[in-house]
């Protein structure tokens, strides 16, 4: 089930995430699936909202269906998930020769598929200065450049957030979005130390501060 969740077309990186994540949890035998959103959160790596808001695509366009359960005292558990995926058909798979092979069908190990999806999107990119996506989350990469800089795994994930949201409101666009994620990073430490010399005054935002330094060398 997780690999027919792999074949999908047409789904957004993270929608495609969340649908991989909940396939892991039908039971073939059974057709039981019910993940909580907080087991979901934790192998996503995204936040319940952004979960919620993937999970009622999916059911909008006919790949799931949500159904409630409730417990004997008439509280909710977590909701059981009909999976209504349809196989792709062997003959899209060609050779190079064009003769129709069978498609591999494999259980995908657990990877972090957030950072390997998104990010090979991003470097399909490169070669067109693009806006950063809404969905957006540091990459292997990125993350290691950040612990490079001696961020630690909170501080990372609150300058992804911020870099993100920045970003976005503002529409930005750049060539390489991974040399801009490393000038955030270098802006952040610069900046904070900054704000630590300066004892009693108000500190600059992030945001004022990246209007006054335009990462021109990326765009």
């Amino acid at each position: 089930m997780t690999a027919l969740a792999m074949k999908q077309k047409g789904l957004k990186p993270a929608t495609k995430i969340v649908l991989y994540w909940l396939a892991d949890h039908f039971n073939g035998e059974t057709g039981a699936c019910f993940p909580s959103l907080s087991k979901l959160q934790d192998e996503c790596e995204m936040n319940k909202t952004t979960i919620v808001r993937h999970l009622a695509l999916l059911e909008a366009i006919g790949l799931i269906e949500r159904v409630k359960r409730l417990r004997d005292n008439g509280s909710q558990t977590s909701t059981q998930y009909s999976l209504k995926m349809v196989a792709v058909p062997v003959a899209e798979y060609n050779s190079p020769c064009g003769k129709t092979q069978q498609a591999p069908v494999a259980k995908c190990p657990p990877l972090n598929l957030v950072s390997i999806n998104l990010g090979s999107e991003l470097e399909k990119a490169q070669k067109y200065a693009c806006q950063i996506p809404d969905d957006w989350v540091p990459s292997e990469k990125n993350i290691t450049d950040a612990k490079d800089k001696n961020f630690t795994d909170g501080e990372i994930k609150n300058e992804a957030d911020k870099f993100r949201d920045y970003h976005l409101a503002r529409g930005s666009k750049f060539k390489d979005w991974n040399a801009a994620w490393r000038t955030w990073l270098g802006n952040a430490r610069k900046f904070g130390a900054a704000r630590n010399t300066r004892a009693g005054s108000p500190h600059d935002s992030l945001f004022a501060a990246f209007q006054r330094n335009a990462m021109r060398h990326a765009e």
